[in-house]
This record gives structure tokens, C-alpha cells and sequence, in this order.
């Protein structure tokens, strides 16, 4: 039964008719006496935070979820107004329960440090919290992590979630869980929209539950990221208590910066309600990527399950196919050749389901990326799955391969580098720190192949015999090779942003705009090679009109002679488009051999033409990741 709305008139006058006064005053002088409001596990379900400024505050912001007016930023106040909140029996606004049914986790704790009396302060019922609580009923409690996506501005560096697994869920049927997301408040389908707004916390984020299969089929199959789960080591007690504070966050807006208080920091904070164990220190206070933040709870994580994505399958089935089995299930798919072929019943009935079981997901992959109607892709898809029962074969494909190393056992994303090199016959020493995340030349080991993302490159150093300073600053650097296949045909694409010293005129810094389509073949467990139109802007004082873009050919490869050896070569051959620009040609070399998981050796060499000048360059680099 629900509990009953009344004023707060006459709410004041029945509760200090029932209320026990005198044991309140104790509870709180207690709570005192234990300094519990400074307690790491009160502020842990508060979300207090320490600001920049050296001021507490909880990054919570909705006002309803604090008791005490100034609860936000006064843990003290919010204990005394959360212990006094318990003896009262009327529904909160807008949760319409009690306090002691909507701050579950506040109650146990605060019953496990001050005893609390249950004839002097009896314990409510809950139906509503209880109901939902044995809806989930978790045995089990997974963190999920979705591989990086580098289409979606919110996913390119990877994201975490919970599962939820109840009593429904054995092997094989996973997909009856729960998933426990946090996400920020938005509807805004433009990337850079979302990615401006999300860097300077223009959004607010909120925890929901869901099925499970809703993110799989979302990640898995809309977005074609593999996922990793992790089961956690959680006994009873504490699934318990990580269930009783995300009751409490139901409803609550949160600070959501995309770098920071993100999807993986605030899944930290709601497991920390579990294990108080679970300590990070200062570490993310400005930066908390998935990878990393699985790393941190690798202590009470097992190995990981490994579910690839529906993308990941349909290419391993297609290896498994000659190639006109391959072709006749892409005319299966697109509706060329219809299920009683001649080419398709002339094939052996393992080969039939083969090409039947490819054509059907090939289709299936078209329908969810909206390239087919409803009404084309659903009659064929029975067709196909019909055809597939009558050839009477069960399983047909080897299953992809589980990568070698998970995400978790990936190099550190944080990369220091201490280089040293020339530039022509001049001498120079740099610094160089990179926050997140990786390129094309690290260790590929637990990470997506072909993906680099380096954010806020930032490198300082000096010319020996000149004393001249050098410095760049890279904001950001993308790069997709996506190798194209007889199965798949994705688009590569690049985009980098950076200032850096020009070498010509008076050397001032330029600021360069650069990226642009392409396309790749090769496999990147051996040699990749690729292709893109590129175009580049550049704003310098020395150029003559101040600025300059350029558009031409840039082709490069990747080659992995061995594990831990990676090589690229690029050239490209850029154009002015201005009659008075400066043309540029240039061929560079980059190899990086890695000496161990976290330090490695990069040695880049190359020249350039720009304007009938001439530069070479040569730079070793020591690589340290942490």
C-alpha cells in the first residue's frame, strides 16, 4: 500500500505526537560522537566530491535527493537531517515514499554504526522497493564493457555498464539480465553538438536499469562493438547494498563531463557502495576512460566473457566460405537469388546452411542499419531461415576467435616520451605527454585495430645549439582504417586538429586543420595498406595571405612484422589552392618496438618539399605508459 500524502501541517503536528524526540537527540549526538558525516563511506553515498577549489560538495545536483537545505555541500547537515528524516512516516516529494524507503542504503548503514533501536525506531515497510528489488534479484553482478566506437563521439573511447544477472539468468542466457547504465540527458544527434556540450558539462546525467538485451542489440548489433563482460566479486550483503543506493539514484541528475564525472566514474562511485574497498584516489579527478577505470576494478573482477559483435561474427562465418559461396549469399541478401537456386540446392546441405546462415545475418545487419524496410527485409529473413531448418544441419561455423588480451591487460593510456633528434643539421631535445589514449604505432594488444585517438598531444623542447624553444600542441588526433572486405565495404576517415611550428619564415606557429575519407585493404594482424583524400588548412602570419589549404593523395601502410613491432609509412602530395600557396610532399617512417607492457622505443624518420624547401627529420623517442 502506498503511503499516505498529507500536508506538512499537519504532518509536523502528527509526528511530534509519534516521534520518539529523546532517542533522536541521542542518535544524532551518536552519529556526532562517531564524526560519521566525515566518514569515506557517507561521502561515498552522498557522491561528495573535493572541488578544485578545496570545497566539498556532492556532484549530485538534483535538490530533492538532499534533506538538509545545504545538504549539497554540508555532509553534517545532511546526516542530521537524513537521521531525523527516518522517524518520519509521510511520502517525499517526488518519490512518494517515506525517507527511510527512498535512502535505503543510508538506513542500513547508518543501523550498522548507531544500532538503531526498532521499538523506538520502528522499520517501515516498502513495498515498492521491495517489488523491485526481488524483480532483479541479482545471483550475480557483471561490468560490461563495449568496445570503442569511433563513429559516435560519446563511444570513442569505449564505455561501461552493470549486468544484473536474477535467478532466470544460466550459460547461455544472458540476455534475461538486467544492465545498469549512466548516460547523459540527451536526444542530440549531431557528433560535435554532443561532443562541445559534453566537454564543458552542458549536459546532466542519470543512472536507469534495462534489459540487457536492449544495450546488446544496441552496441552489439546497431553499433558492431564487441563486448567484454567481467564478473564481480560481490557477496549477498553487498549486491544487496548496490541495489538499496541505486534505489536511492533513481531520478538523480548528476554533473556530466565527458572526460570526467562520465558513464565509467560514476559506475565506480555506485559500486564503491558496495565494496568501500574500491579506491582510486585522486586518479580520475581529470580523466576517467573505460579502460582505465577497468583496470581499477579488475581486483574483484574474474576473466572476462568475451561476446562478439554481430559485424565481428558475419566476417569470421565469411572466411569459412569459398568465395562464390560468399558471393551467392550476398545475392541471397540483397535479394538477387531467391532460396531455391539452383546454385544453393547444388551445395552439399552443410555448404547450404553455411551460405544461408551468412545471407540471413548479412540481411539481418541491412534491416538493423535501416538500409532495408520492415516490409522487404522481414519476408525475406523467413524465407532464408526456412531454407536454413530444411537443410537439418545444427551449428555449421567455428566461432570467432576470443582476442588474446582483453581491455583490461592493454597498454596504460597516459604516455610520457623523452626524445631526442634532428631536423635538418639542427639538434633538438622534446618532452612529450599524451593524456589519453592511443595510436596507431602502440602496442595493439587490447585495444581495436586501426583505431587512434590522441587527445591533447602536448610536446615542449629546446635546439641545443640555438637555444631556440619548440613546442606543439595537438587538441586532437583521429584516425580510422577500417580494411575492406568481400564482405563489409567501411569508409576510413581522419581528422586532426593542432598547433605546431612551422619551418619556414620567421617560424612562427601554425594552426592546422586537416582529415578526410579514405579507404583501406589488408588484414591488421599482418599488413594494411590504405588511401585518403586529404585535405589540410593551415593559418600562419607568414604565409601570404595568412592562410592556406591544400587537398591531394595520402597513402600510407601498416605492417606488424612480429608481436610488439609495428611500422607505418605515409606519403602525401598536397596541392595549394591558392595560385600563391606553398605545395608540400612528404614520405615519413614510424617504428615502435615495445620493450615491455609499459615502455616501448619509437624511432620516426622523414623529409618534406614545401615552397622548394627541403627539411629532414629524425627523432628517437623512450616511451613510458602509465
Amino acid at each position: 500500500m502506498e503511503p499516505t500524502r498529507v500536508t506538512a501541517a499537519s504532518a509536523a503536528a502528527s509526528n511530534a505526537a509519534t516521534v520518539d524526540v529523546a532517542y533522536r537527540a541521542e542518535l544524532l549526538a551518536a552519529a556526532r560522537a562517531q564524526k560519521l558525516s566525515a566518514d569515506p563511506y557517507w561521502q561515498t553515498l552522498l557522491h561528495v566530491e573535493t572541488s578544485f577549489l578545496g570545497t566539498p560538495r556532492s556532484v549530485a545536483v538534483s535538490d530533492w535527493f538532499f534533506l538538509a537545505p545545504d545538504g549539497r555541500y554540508n555532509a553534517q547537515s545532511e546526516l542530521d537531517a537524513t537521521l531525523a528524516a527516518f522517524f518520519e512516516t509521510q511520502a517525499r516529494s517526488p518519490r512518494d515514499e517515506p525517507a527511510q524507503c527512498i535512502y535505503g542504503a543510508r538506513y542500513r548503514w547508518l543501523s550498522q554504526r548507531l544500532g538503531f533501536d526498532a521499538t523506538r525506531l520502528p522499520q517501515q515497510s516498502c513495498p515498492r522497493r521491495d517489488e523491485w528489488m526481488q524483480a532483479l534479484d541479482p545471483q550475480r553482478v557483471w561490468v560490461v564493457f563495449p568496445a570503442a566506437y569511433l563513429n559516435s563521439p560519446a563511444s570513442m573511447f569505449g564505455h561501461t555498464l552493470l549486468r544484473l544477472d536474477g535467478r532466470e539468468v544460466s550459460d547461455g542466457t544472458a540476455l534475461l539480465a538486467y544492465a545498469v547504465n549512466f548516460a547523459a540527458n540527451t536526444d542530440e544527434t549531431n557528433g560535435l553538438v554532443f561532443a562541445a556540450k559534453g566537454l564543458t558539462g552542458g549536459y546532466r546525467g542519470q543512472f536507469s536499469v534495462l534489459p540487457y538485451y536492449e544495450k546488446v542489440k544496441e552496441y552489439s548489433r546497431l553499433e558492431s562493438r564487441d563486448l567484454w563482460e567481467y564478473p564481480l566479486d560481490l557477496d549477498e550483503a553487498q549486491t544487496q547494498m548496490l541495489l538499496l543506493h541505486l534505489w536511492e539514484m533513481r531520478g538523480v541528475e548528476f554533473d556530466y563531463y565527458f572526460f570526467t564525472k562520465n558513464c565509467s566514474y560514476q559506475l565506480l562511485t555506485l559500486l564503491q557502495a558496495a565494496r568501500p574497498d574500491l579506491q582510486w584516489g585522486d586518479q580520475y579527478r581529470w580523466r576517467a576512460i573505460p579502460t582505465d577505470t577497468l583496470k581499477t576494478t579488475a581486483p574483484l573482477s574474474g576473466d572476462p566473457d568475451y561476446r562478439p559483435s554481430l559485424s565481428t561474427q558475419i566476417a569470421h562465418h565469411a572466411t569459412q566460405l569459398s568465395p562464390p559461396e560468399l558471393r551467392l549469399a550476398r545475392a541471397l541478401a540483397d535479394g538477387q537469388r531467391a532460396a531455391d537456386d539452383d546454385a544453393l540446392t547444388a551445395l552439399p546441405a552443410e555448404a547450404r546452411a553455411r551460405v544461408l546462415g551468412v545471407s540471413h545475418d548479412l540481411l539481418y545487419r541491412s534491416f538493423l542499419a535501416g538500409d532495408l524496410p520492415r516490409e522487404v527485409s522481414v519476408p525475406r529473413s523467413q524465407t532464408l531461415l526456412r531454407a536454413r531448418a530444411q537443410t537439418g544441419v545444427r551449428g555449421g561455423f567455428e566461432p570467432p576467435p576470443r582476442p588474446a588480451v582483453a581491455p583490461d591487460r592493454g597498454h596504460a593510456t597516459r604516455r610520457f616520451a623523452a626524445e631526442a633528434g634532428v631536423l635538418d643539421d639542427a639538434a633538438r631535445v622534446m618532452l612529450r605527454l599524451r593524456p589519453a589514449y592511443h595510436d596507431l604505432l602502440d602496442e595493439p594488444a587490447g585495444y581495436s585495430d586501426g583505431q587512434q585517438i590522441n587527445f591533447l598531444d602536448l610536446a615542449v623542447g629546446i635546439e641545443p645549439e640555438t637555444g631556440r624553444w619548440l613546442g606543439e600542441a595537438q587538441l586532437i588526433d583521429i584516425v580510422s582504417i577500417a580494411p575492406r572486405s568481400a564482405v563489409f565495404s567501411p569508409i576510413s576517415w581522419r581528422v586532426r586538429l593542432a598547433a605546431e611550428r612551422a619551418d619556414y619564415g620567421r617560424g612562427l606557429t601554425s594552426a592546422l586543420l586537416e582529415g578526410g575519407p579514405g579507404l583501406s585493404w589488408g588484414q591488421h594482424a599482418h599488413l594494411v595498406g590504405y588511401g585518403f583524400l586529404f585535405a589540410q588548412m593551415e593559418a600562419n602570419k607568414d604565409l601570404a595571405r595568412g592562410h592556406d589549404a591544400g587537398i591531394g593523395p595520402l597513402l600510407g601502410a601498416l605492417w606488424r612484422p612480429r608481436a610488439g613491432w609495428q611500422l607505418q609509412l605515409e606519403a602525401a602530395w598536397l596541392d595549394s589552392l591558392d595560385d600563391d600557396g606553398l605545395d608540400r610532399r612528404w614520405v615519413r617512417l614510424g617504428q615502435q618496438w615495445q620493450l615491455r607492457d609499459d615502455v616501448a622505443v619509437r624511432l620516426r624518420v622523414g623529409g618534406e618539399r614545401r615552397a622548394g624547401d627541403h627539411t629532414t627529420e629524425a627523432t628517437l623517442a623512450l616511451q613510458r605508459y602509465f
